[in-house]
């Protein structure tokens, strides 16, 4: 608007100063009144002119931003689509596995321990591989059911975050005798729920971790509000690892694409014989 009215004024200017030497060279009357009347239409034509012009130009900026706030919409919907096939898929996987792999170890684990409850006592070498087996299959049960805890939908419609991650800290430190703490810092406020389940569930993975390679004693769950982003810190005294020559494997790649996908970060950082420390970021 500014831009526009300094345009007039020098409309103006430049029309009256061209009206005013006609008039002052003295053609007569009649001259006088053209040159004027044609600086009263110039500037006139000039305002209407220039009104119209900045019309337009206002349309085009309210609908180039109705374009792009409609991107804006596409591209959300677009990812909310893809987050939700993703977690329906993840609940297929869930089921099946606990439908064929769960309940097939679970009937493994019972034949085993009805062959051994009706050996021969002499039969030492027997009882030897059934107890191996037995420990195999359970074992490979543990793993399937940690599985179907990964991969089934989080839990968080009738509790907070932290109390999900109160929850499978308790459990890890049930599970193992390891001594697992959670701690949860800074204002809480509800999350997007997308990004809760995300940090639910690399909680769960980084514990899966400490639970089948750190051989720890200990592992701390920290969850920090900050005022710009959520950070997530598992930390555990195991034995830890060298991180330029371990790449993780799958869990801490599906970590990283699971964490990325929210538009955060990961940090691993270990060394051997120092624990390992896996830190998440989001964005608030």
């Amino acid at each position: 608007m500014t831009t526009t009215r300094r345009g007039m004024w020098f409309v103006v200017a430049l029309n009256g100063v061209a009206g005013l030497i006609v008039i002052v060279r003295g053609h007569g009357l009649e001259n006088a009144m053209t040159a004027i009347g044609i600086v009263v239409f110039a500037i006139g034509f000039s305002y209407v002119y220039s009104r119209f012009m900045m019309q337009i130009i206002e349309k085009n900026l309210e609908h180039a931003a109705l374009i792009e706030e409609l991107s804006s919409i596409r591209h959300e919907l677009a990812a909310a689509h893809h987050e939700a096939g993703m977690l329906a898929e993840r609940h297929r996987l869930a089921g099946e596995i606990h439908d064929t792999l769960a309940q097939g170890f679970t009937s493994i684990v019972t034949l085993v321990q009805a062959a051994e409850a009706g050996l021969d006592p002499a039969a030492i070498e027997v009882r030897r591989h059934l107890d191996m087996a037995l420990a195999t299959a359970r074992d490979n049960l543990a793993e399937a059911r940690a599985l179907v805890g990964a991969l089934s939908p989080a839990r968080l419609e009738d509790s907070s975050l932290g109390d999900a991650l109160y929850r499978v800290a308790e459990a890890i430190g049930a599970e193992t005798g390891i001594r697992a703490r959670a701690e949860i810092a800074g204002a809480v406020r509800p999350l997007p729920t997308a990004a809760e389940v995300v940090l639910l569930r690399v909680c769960q993975e980084a514990l899966a971790n400490v639970r089948k390679h750190a051989a720890a004693h200990q592992v701390d769950v920290r969850l920090c509000y900050r005022d710009d982003a959520v950070q997530l810190e598992v930390a555990d005294d195991g034995t830890g690892f060298d991180a330029e020559t371990v790449n993780g494997g799958y869990g801490l790649r599906g970590m990283r694409d699971r964490v990325a996908a929210a538009a955060g970060t990961v940090q691993v950082r270990s060394a051997v014989g120092g624990g390992t420390t896996v830190l998440v970021e989001l964005p608030a």
